[in-house]
C-alpha cells in the first residue's frame, strides 16, 4: 500500500469532478479524501501501486464533458489509514487559483425534469445539476462554493440538502442546486418597473410575445430583448425605438430541427451548437418552401446568426407560447454593455421593452452570447463571451504576470498567469463611459480571482486609445514597464499564440478596418515579416486619402470617392455619376480634400471593401460595423468565374485597376452580384501572388490570416484555397476573434516574450 498527492489544474471546479473522483475511487477500492482549493483540485489517495495508476489514467481519461484538465502533478505523501473515501471541505489557501468553469447550457438531463409532470423541478426555471446552469455568472470568489456565489442568500430546503449531500446524486456539491421551495424566482414587471400581478410570470410573459410585444428576458449573464421573429410589426418596433436600423438580430430556437427549416446546417454545425456553449452560429438562409423568415431581421444579408435555447427559462417560453422562433438580442442601448441588474435594465431599457421578466439571483459576471462561424468544421469565434470565458488559452511561453489592455473597438483584456492566458469577455466598445467602467469592473474581479499582481502592461500603439491611456495610468499606479505594440503585428501575433507555434518567422496578413501604423498613417492591409519579438511590414495595399476620417468609415461613399478619383483622376465625376449624384453639394469639398492629399491617409483592406460595394450600388453606409462589406459578400454570385486584376508594383498591392474594370463593368450594366464575385476573387488572387513573392523572398512557409476582414468567409475561402495550391501552411483565428477582439492575446505573448 503507498499514498500519493494528486493536484489536478484546469477548469475542475463547478463541473462535477469532485464527485467523479469520488464515484472513481469508490470503483477501484482507494482510500482517502478529495477537496477543492484556489489552486484546483486535491486528492489524497491511498492503495495498491497499480491500482493507484489505473485511478489517475481514469482521471485523466474519463473526466466529465465540461472540465478541461491542464496539468496532473502526483508525489508521494504520508498515509493517513482512511477506512474510506470522502468529500471534504474546501480549503482557503494563498498562492495560485484554478480556472473558473465557464456558464453552461442546460443539460437533457435536467430537460427531461423540467417537462416532467412527476418531477419535482416540474418547469421550474433555475433546474440545474453539476453538468449545466450558471457558473461564470454567479462566481463571486474562490473557492467555487455556494457561500461564494450568488446563490449564498437561497438556503437549500431539506430535498435539495438530500440531493446536496449524496455521492450518487446528479446534484452531489452542485453549488446552484434549488428548487420551487428554496431557490430563485421570476417576476413579470410591466414597461416602467412596475410589479405584474399574475399567477404565473413565464406564462404571462409568452402573451406578451404572441401579441407582439417586446419582453426584457434576465437569464444567465444579462438581459435579452425578445420579441417574436415572424411578427414584422414586433421587428419594426424593436429596430426604431433601439435605433437599429438593420444591424441583424439574433434568432433562438428551441431545437435544431426549427433551425434547419431555415437555414442550412451541417452536422459539425450542429454539434457544436448544441455544445455546452452553446453561441450563436452564422449559417446561411435556406430556400425550405414556406419557411423564408422576414427579411427585415437580418437586411441584406445571406447568413442568419441563430443559437439555440441554452437556459431552463428559454425552453419554457418556447413550450408555452408556441413560437418557433424568437428574436434574442442584447438587452443593452446602443455602444452600451449588456443589462444584468434589475434596476440597471429598466433605466437602460425603459421604452424598449414593453415588459421585464426579471429574477432574484445577481448576475456577478456579466457576458454576452458568444459568436462564431464554422469554417472546415471548425468554430472561428467572432465574439467570445458565453460559453467560453474565462477559460484561458494556452501561450507557447510562460513569464511573469501581465495585462495586455488590448484595442479600443470590442475592447477585451487579456491577463497572463505561467503559460495561461485569461481573456475578460467581449466588453463593448471601450470610448463608451460605461463600457470603460465595466472594463475596470471585470479587471478588479479577474485580479482578485487570478491572485496576481501584474509586472508589466502591454497596449496598442495608438497614443489616444482609451485603452492606451488606462495603461499609462495602470502602469504609473502599480509602478510597472509598459510595452507598446502595433496593432497588426498583435493580430498576427493572436494567432501564434492560439496555435503554440515557435519563434520562427511567419508572414501575417492582417487585413481588417484601420490600425495605428508605425509612420503616423491607417493601416489595414498588411503583409508583416513576424516573429515573438518583433515585424517588418513587407507590403500593404496603395494609400489614398480618408476624406474626413472616421466619418469615412460609415459614410462610404468618401472612399468611394477617394478611390474613384485614385484610379481616374478628374474624370471620376463621369465615371461614377451615379456615386456623384448620392454626394450632391458634398463632392466638390471631399474632392477638394482628396486633391490636397490630406491625412489621414489610409491602406484599410476593410476600407476598400466600403469602397466596391458603394460603386457597385450595394450600400453606401455603414449603419453598423461592417454592413457594407457584409452585405458585399452576401451578393457574391457563385456562378461568377471571373476576376478582376490587381497590380503588385514592389511593396503595394495597387487596387486602382480594379476600380477601373469596375467601371467598365457598371457601364456594361453588370449585376452587382458578379461585381463583387470578381472583386473577391480578384482580392484573394491578389493576396495570395503578394505572399508567394515574399514568401519566396525570405524564406517562409507559414501564413497568418487574421483581422476582421477575414470574418468574410468568401474572402477565407478562396484565400485558405489559393494559397494551400501553392504549398503554403496556413493558420488561422479560431480560439480568439481575428478581429479586434484578439488583439489582447497577442500583445499578451509580445509582453511575455518582451520581458524574457
Amino acid at each position: 500500500m503507498e499514498a500519493r498527492e494528486i493536484r489536478i489544474k484546469g477548469i475542475v471546479q463547478g463541473v462535477g469532478f469532485r464527485p467523479f473522483v469520488y464515484r472513481l475511487a469508490v470503483r477501484f477500492g482507494i482510500k482517502g479524501n478529495v477537496l477543492n482549493d484556489t489552486e484546483g483540485v486535491l486528492v489524497v489517495a491511498e492503495g495498491e501501486s497499480k491500482t493507484l495508476d489505473n485511478f489517475i489514467r481514469a482521471i485523466r481519461e474519463e473526466a466529465p464533458r465540461s472540465a478541461v484538465i491542464r496539468e496532473v502533478i502526483t508525489k508521494p505523501t504520508e498515509r493517513t489509514g482512511a477506512s474510506g473515501f470522502s468529500i471534504i471541505r474546501s480549503e482557503h489557501r494563498g498562492g495560485e487559483v484554478t480556472a473558473i468553469s465557464p456558464d453552461l447550457a442546460t443539460c437533457d438531463d435536467c430537460l427531461s425534469e423540467l417537462f416532467d409532470p412527476g418531477d419535482r423541478r416540474y418547469g421550474y426555471p433555475f433546474i440545474n445539476c453539476t453538468h449545466c446552469g450558471p457558473r461564470y455568472s454567479i462566481i463571486e470568489k474562490l473557492p467555487y462554493d455556494r457561500p461564494s456565489t450568488s446563490m449564498s442568500p437561497f438556503n437549500m430546503c431539506e430535498n435539495c440538502r438530500t440531493e446536496y449531500e449524496d455521492v450518487l446524486d446528479r446534484r452531489f456539491h452542485a453549488q446552484p442546486n434549488a428548487c420551487a421551495v428554496c431557490g430563485p424566482q421570476y417576476e413579470l414587471l410591466d414597461g416602467q418597473g412596475h410589479s405584474v400581478e399574475c399567477e404565473n410570470p413565464i406564462e404571462e410573459t409568452c402573451n406578451l410575445l404572441i401579441a407582439g410585444k417586446i419582453v426584457a428576458v434576465k437569464g444567465i449573464g444579462g438581459f435579452h430583448l425578445m420579441a417574436d421573429a415572424l411578427n414584422k410589426h414586433a421587428i419594426d418596433a424593436l429596430r426604431k425605438r433601439k435605433k437599429r436600423p438593420a444591424k441583424p438580430f439574433a434568432l433562438m430556437v428551441a431545437d435544431i430541427g426549427t433551425a434547419r427549416l431555415f437555414c442550412r446546417i451541417s452536422d459539425s454545425e450542429a454539434e457544436i451548437l448544441r455544445s455546452p456553449a452553446a453561441p450563436i452560429l452564422l449559417f446561411e438562409k435556406s430556400d425550405t418552401p414556406g419557411y423564408r423568415l422576414p427579411e427585415t431581421l437580418a437586411p441584406g444579408l445571406d447568413r442568419l446568426g441563430v443559437f439555440l435555447a441554452y437556459a431552463p427559462v428559454h425552453y419554457l417560453i418556447f413550450a408555452l407560447s408556441g413560437l418557433p422562433v424568437l428574436i434574442a438580442t442584447s438587452g443593452n442601448r446602443r455602444d452600451e454593455p449588456i443589462s444584468c441588474d434589475n434596476e440597471e435594465a429598466i433605466r437602460a431599457l425603459r421604452g424598449i421593452a414593453d415588459a421585464f421578466l426579471v429574477h432574484n439571483r445577481d448576475i456577478v459576471g456579466r457576458s454576452d452570447d458568444s459568436v462564431g462561424f464554422v469554417f472546415e468544421s471548425d468554430m472561428v469565434i467572432v465574439r467570445r463571451s458565453r460559453g467560453y470565458v474565462p477559460r484561458p488559452i494556452e501561450l507557447p511561453i510562460s513569464g511573469k504576470p501581465l495585462l495586455a489592455v488590448g484595442a479600443d473597438l470590442k475592447g477585451t483584456f487579456a491577463l497572463t498567469r505561467g503559460n495561461e492566458a485569461f481573456l475578460s469577455p467581449y466588453l463593448g466598445d471601450l470610448a463608451g463611459e460605461k463600457s470603460l467602467e465595466l472594463f475596470e469592473e471585470v479587471l478588479e474581479r479577474y485580479l482578485n480571482w487570478l491572485k496576481i499582481e501584474p509586472e508589466a502592461i502591454v497596449c496598442d500603439l495608438h497614443p489616444d486609445y482609451v485603452g492606451t491611456i488606462e495603461a499609462e495610468k495602470l502602469a504609473r499606479k502599480w509602478r510597472v514597464p509598459l510595452y507598446r505594440i502595433q496593432h497588426h503585428f498583435a493580430h498576427g501575433l493572436s494567432v501564434i499564440a492560439e496555435y503554440g507555434l515557435p519563434d520562427e518567422a511567419c508572414l501575417t496578413i492582417a487585413l481588417d478596418g484601420h490600425g495605428y501604423g508605425e509612420d503616423g498613417t491607417i493601416w489595414g492591409s498588411e503583409f508583416l515579416l513576424t516573429h515573438y519579438g518583433g515585424f517588418e511590414r513587407l507590403a500593404h495595399i496603395y494609400n489614398i486619402p480618408q476624406p474626413g476620417g472616421d466619418k469615412a468609415a460609415v459614410d462610404v461613399r468618401r472612399m468611394a470617392l477617394s478611390w474613384g478619383y485614385a484610379a481616374f483622376g478628374e474624370e471620376v465625376i463621369g465615371r461614377f455619376p451615379e456615386l456623384v449624384k448620392k454626394l450632391g453639394n458634398k463632392t466638390e469639398p471631399l474632392l477638394n480634400i482628396i486633391r490636397e492629399n490630406r491625412r489621414p491617409s489610409t491602406s484599410s483592406a476593410g476600407r476598400l471593401f466600403d469602397a466596391v460595394a458603394c460603386l457597385s450600388g450595394i450600400c453606401c453606409e455603414n449603419t453598423y460595423e461592417g454592413e457594407c462589406p457584409q452585405r458585399l459578400m452576401a451578393a457574391v454570385d457563385y456562378t461568377e468565374r471571373a476576376s478582376y486584376d490587381f497590380d503588385i508594383l514592389e511593396m503595394t498591392l495597387d487596387p486602382r485597376p480594379v476600380i477601373r474594370q469596375i467601371s467598365v463593368d457598371i457601364g456594361n450594366n453588370f449585376l452587382p452580384g458578379k461585381i463583387a464575385a470578381k472583386f473577391h476573387r480578384g482580392f484573394a488572387n491578389a493576396i495570395t501572388e503578394m505572399a508567394s513573392r515574399l514568401c519566396e523572398e525570405k524564406g517562409v512557409e507559414k501564413i497568418l490570416l487574421t483581422g476582421g476582414v477575414f470574418q468574410n468567409t468568401v474572402l477565407l475561402e478562396l484565400t485558405a484555397e489559393s494559397l494551400r495550391d501553392i504549398g503554403l501552411k496556413l493558420h488561422w483565428n479560431k480560439v480568439v476573434p481575428p478581429g479586434d477582439a484578439g488583439i489582447a492575446l497577442g500583445q499578451a505573448l509580445f509582453g511575455l516574450a518582451t520581458e524574457d
